[in-house]
């Protein structure tokens, strides 16, 4: 069986990013990908100082036989090694890459490459999101945060049917979430004693920032019965205001990356409706391959 020589970029425990090479064997049931674009995510911020390859999207190793991954959600695998990557293994930020056919998802013809890196995280994390939630179009949408995920996940919930409301603590940010299709926006007062006044509730509220914001604060927004997704990688407890929460209902879902199903979902949903990342492109250091940035940031 021939050796495939992998060039890609790496972490360390330096925090610098490394060009490393490898060689692998395609399996039987694995594809070669040409890698021409990939989107930069905050995850890799995260695996910045490891020794992994960087470029999370479709990354991940699975037992491939737990009721997890049988069911279609390899994400939830209990043997899964996420993004602890072996001396072999590669991220997207390179020049190919092999992957299982189960984690190579076709991406619908009318989406550019360009456009197609930060649909294969944010996009089908924010999908993933409506999804579990139970999101329907008479929903109001709450969504904190309008970065990478939050500007997608705008687009996502106005076509799903819903009225997507904006948080954010940047006033800047207004102009660019009616743009995307916000029904209303807020600004998260910086002083602790400060409110939010919103006249509607909503009904399922995304955490789409860089932390969580004050858990207190944003029990004020929701409508009865609300659904809460936090889609924040962070280390530190969530701290819920117990009776406020319990009496009107509410309930918080975890939910992480997309289920096979919900990923091609996802794609083809933003086909169809003309979903698209805000993006700026940054040429590779002597490659063939260019990364994405979701924006705005």
């Amino acid at each position: 069986m021939a050796l495939e020589t992998l060039t890609y970029l790496a972490g360390g425990p330096d925090g610098k990013i490394h060009v490393k090479k490898s060689q692998r064997a395609i399996g039987g049931v694995e594809v070669l990908v040409r890698v021409t674009h990939s989107g930069v995510c905050g995850t890799d911020v995260h695996d910045r100082d490891s020794g992994c390859g960087l470029g999370h999207e479709g990354v991940g190793i699975s037992c491939g036989h737990c009721r997890d991954c049988v069911s279609g959600y390899r994400q939830y695998c209990p043997e899964s090694r996420g993004q602890k990557y072996g001396e072999l293994e590669q991220g997207a930020f390179g020049d190919f890459v092999i992957k299982h056919q189960d984690f190579v998802y076709p991406v619908p013809d009318q989406i550019e490459s360009k456009h197609a890196g930060p649909l294969q995280c944010a996009g089908i994390t924010v999908y993933e999101a409506l999804d579990v939630a139970g999101a329907k179009a008479s929903d109001r949408v709450g969504i904190v945060g309008m970065g990478g995920l939050g500007h997608l996940a705008v687009q996502y919930a106005k076509a799903w049917g819903c009225d997507p409301v904006v948080f954010s603590r940047d006033e800047s940010k207004r102009d660019d979430a009616m743009k995307l299709g916000a029904t209303d926006f807020h600004v998260i007062p910086s002083s602790d004693n400060g409110k939010l006044e919103v006249k509607d509730g909503v009904h399922v509220l995304l955490f789409c920032g860089g932390a969580l914001p004050d858990f207190g604060r944003f029990i004020e927004v929701l409508a009865r019965r609300a659904t809460i997704v936090p889609l924040i990688i962070q280390g530190e407890p969530l701290v819920i205001p117990y009776m406020p929460f319990l009496l009107p209902g509410h309930r918080i879902i975890g939910s992480t990356e997309a289920s096979r199903k919900n990923h091609l979902d996802a794609l083809t949903f933003a086909a169809r409706h003309n979903i698209r990342p805000w993006v700026q492109e940054f040429p590779s250091r002597g490659s063939v391959f260019k990364f994405r940035a979701s924006a705005p940031t």
